[in-house]
């Protein structure tokens, strides 16, 4: 057998985690190392999945020659191309499946990550950030879930950037299936990456493990929106130990999606105000740098004094069309033109039930 066979060998042996993993490949040396022991130190449950997988050899060798054919491609610690960043983690996979590539190690990257049920304005500073970016030529990393990581990486790739998605399952499924466009574009336009081999299902211990992946590929990490408890506090946590930058977006004090973030910004966390910040920490120069309030300011001033007025009364909360015609004062007929003209210029988009929010 080659170093690369016992390496993936150690990474899909079930029930064996990457931290165990990197406890025996401290006291051994290698992969080949520890599939030559008989006993390891080692629970009695683990050490059966380990001779089971021994068992099982030819099996999952012959199973890993059929990945490519999928489309599906591999690498271990001892590959060329295997991510740089995730070396430096105290316990990297010892296996990434992926498809699509990876990110490139001469680029930037950011995770963005937050809350599946978000409201209106943390959809909108998803997006916001997934292609301010993009266009910054930034790679964004997250999770393909619903909710923030969704919004931000389908944000990144309409703008023609890159983006990476982190599964909690083999990556010939796309989990949550509601985002399967998104698992589509990610894959032509970055890649989906995992550390389960395909077939395996997206059980919910896994999540909390692939945070870990989420953070370790990036050079910082974005929290947009997130509860005082919540899953996003696992990535903030390995991100730390990772010696990762954080940032948060601070939100309302009475609002439960907020806690999260002021608390991470009560305790240290950098104050997410605009792209600028994450492109001044990436030491990033040029005319994605610092110009997002100029361009804004010239695209404010291109518009009409009506429709200056409707934008001021509108929110990133959705407001309904008659909550609208009062702080306006504009009939249904004027105002929906102007709400269509603010529409199609990008500072306003229609949601359900005859409502609208401020991009």
């Amino acid at each position: 057998m080659e170093t690369r066979d016992y390496w993936y060998w150690l990474g899909v042996t079930e029930d064996f985690s990457a931290s165990a993993a990197r406890r025996l490949l401290g006291l051994y040396g290698s992969p080949e190392e520890i599939f030559r022991q008989h006993m390891l130190p080692v629970g009695e449950r683990q050490q059966e999945a380990l001779n089971a997988s021994k068992r099982r050899l030819d099996e999952l060798l012959r199973e890993r020659d059929g990945f490519a054919a999928q489309g599906i491609s591999w690498c271990c610690p001892a590959d060329g191309d295997y991510p740089k960043r995730l070396l430096t983690i105290p316990d990297p996979p010892a296996v990434l499946f992926r498809k699509g590539g990876l990110p490139p190690e001469d680029g930037k990257t950011a995770a963005v990550i937050g809350a599946r049920r978000c409201s209106f304005y943390g959809r909108s500073m998803a997006e916001r950030f997934g292609r301010e970016l993009a266009g910054a030529s930034v790679n964004v990393i997250s999770g393909m879930a619903m909710g923030i990581d969704g919004y931000a990486q389908s944000a990144a790739v309409a703008a023609g950037g890159r983006s990476f998605g982190i599964l909690g399952c083999g990556v010939d499924q796309a989990y949550p299936s509601v985002n399967r466009p998104l698992y589509e574009k990610l894959c032509a336009q970055g890649g989906v990456i995992s550390e389960y081999k395909p077939g395996t299902p997206p059980l919910p211990y896994h999540f909390p493990m692939r945070n870990r992946i989420i953070s370790g590929l990036a050079d910082v990490l974005l929290v947009i929106e997130a509860r005082a408890v919540s899953g996003t506090r696992i990535t903030v946590d390995q991100a730390l130990e990772q010696g990762r930058d954080v940032f948060a977006l601070p939100g309302r004090l009475d609002d439960p999606l907020s806690e999260g973030c002021n608390d991470l910004i009560r305790q240290g966390a950098g104050i997410l105000t605009g792209v600028e910040d994450v492109l001044t920490l990436l030491q990033i120069e040029g005319p994605a740098a610092g110009t997002k309030g100029k361009r804004g300011a010239r695209s404010a001033a291109n518009l009409s004094s009506a429709q200056k007025n409707v934008l001021r009364a509108l929110s990133h909360d959705p407001q309904h069309l008659e909550e609208i015609m009062m702080k306006t004062g504009y009939g249904l007929g004027e105002l929906s033109l102007i709400l269509l003209s603010l529409e199609e210029s990008g500072w306003a988009r229609p949601v359900s039930g005859g409502q609208y929010v401020k991009i």
